[in-house]
């Protein structure tokens, strides 16, 4: 039986997709990241979020990722921002230190976004559905075992072929039997910063990191289909023995 989607409004249609993870303020990066999708011909551009809290401006940030179009929901950094909590983490912003329009877009940001793919529906999401905070992880050694209902209902009800998420800055792939879960990572230097580029018709996602301001390195390439690679029911499966599916170059030891 073919998916349904309960939404009739009109989604985006992408065959080659630009994959921005979350942001942080790192404007630079972003602007790097975005010059560099431009001159791969994607036709969509989409970003877990996060814009808040970083090292440089979300005024700056905001313009650009509108100047771009890019299709960006609301990440939990960005919801605290707007809030006024959790200010004393590092490289906090403050509302006074955004512009109007900029409040504007983050107010207006939706949790969640979906878009339309010659392979089947993207839920593009912050954490997990509505859920900012929400991990997702098989385990390994090194990270224990991240389980969520909220991607388990996601599952069970069949809607999306792909969901592509931020909050855990770790760009991997998780297989389950009729959905693959793209983390798109961060642009934050703390944390491997790197951006993702698939294609739909090659079924490919390619992965690619910064040297400084500049996207200079193609690090890996993997199939969209989960052949070869550890399938999982759903997330209450998990039981920590995971090789990381990486969009890096991982080192599992």
């Amino acid at each position: 039986m073919p998916r349904r989607d309960p939404d009739p409004t009109p989604r985006p249609f992408t065959r080659r997709l630009g994959v921005i993870g979350d942001v942080h303020a790192e404007e630079g990066r972003l602007a790097g990241a975005l010059a560099w999708m431009d001159r791969q011909g994607v036709d969509t551009l989409i970003c877990t979020g996060d814009l808040a809290d970083g090292p440089g401006s979300v005024d700056r940030c905001v313009e650009q990722l509108a100047i771009a179009g890019v299709i960006t929901v609301r990440g939990n950094h960005d919801r605290w921002l707007l809030e006024d909590r959790v200010r004393e983490i590092p490289h906090a912003h403050r509302l006074d230190d955004i512009g109007s329009d900029a409040r504007s877009y983050l107010e207006d940001l939706p949790k969640t976004a979906a878009l339309d793919t010659p392979m089947g529906s993207i839920l593009l999401c912050h954490g997990i559905g509505d859920n900012d905070l929400r991990k997702v992880w098989p385990g390994t050694e090194r990270m224990e075992v991240e389980r969520s209902e909220e991607l388990d209902a996601i599952l069970a009800d069949g809607s999306h072929r792909f969901v592509v998420n931020g909050h855990m800055h770790y760009r991997v792939l998780i297989d389950f039997p009729e959905l693959l879960l793209i983390n798109a990572g961060t642009l934050t230097a703390r944390h491997r910063p790197g951006i993702s580029l698939i294609d739909f018709d090659r079924q490919t996602i390619e992965a690619h990191e910064f040297d400084g301001d500049q996207v200079a390195r193609h690090v890996a390439v993997h199939r969209l289909g989960g052949a070869g690679r550890r399938v999982w029911s759903d997330t209450q499966a998990f039981d920590g023995t995971w090789t990381a599916v990486a969009l890096y170059d991982y080192d599992p030891a």
